[in-house]
């Protein structure tokens, strides 16, 4: 039977259990469950790698052109100042962005029924 999927990528987004939206996703900032307690999904072979640091990026990128040319181009500032107001807020929106990502990309993983990875 196929599984709707839209309830569980919000509850990736939301950094909660996508099976069950219960219990939280993570244990740490992007340190993942072993077990879900509330529904007992393993989430030690679900990875999601790269992935969520891309999208990370790619938010941040188009957020930060949004407000660079907006806000701090041809203000008056310094080029330097310019590159490291652009730099600091690049940084938070990617701090910020990381965590809802890794858990969307890991509801997408287990939606893709993601099998344990096999030994050699």
């Amino acid at each position: 039977m196929p599984r709707k999927k839209w309830p569980h990528l919000k509850n990736g987004l939301k950094q909660t259990c996508p099976k069950c939206g219960d219990a939280r996703l993570f244990q740490k900032y992007i340190v993942p469950i072993e077990a879900c307690p509330s529904c007992g999904q393993d989430w030690r072979h679900i990875r999601a790698e790269l992935a969520p640091s891309w999208a990370a990026m790619t938010i941040s990128a188009h957020v930060v052109a949004l407000i660079y040319h907006l806000f701090i181009f041809d203000n008056g500032w310094a080029q330097w100042q310019q590159t490291l107001a652009a730099m600091v807020i690049a940084i938070i929106i990617c701090l910020i962005a990381l965590p809802p990502m890794k858990g969307l990309f890991m509801a997408i993983a287990w939606l893709n029924r993601s099998e344990p990875p096999q030994t050699l």
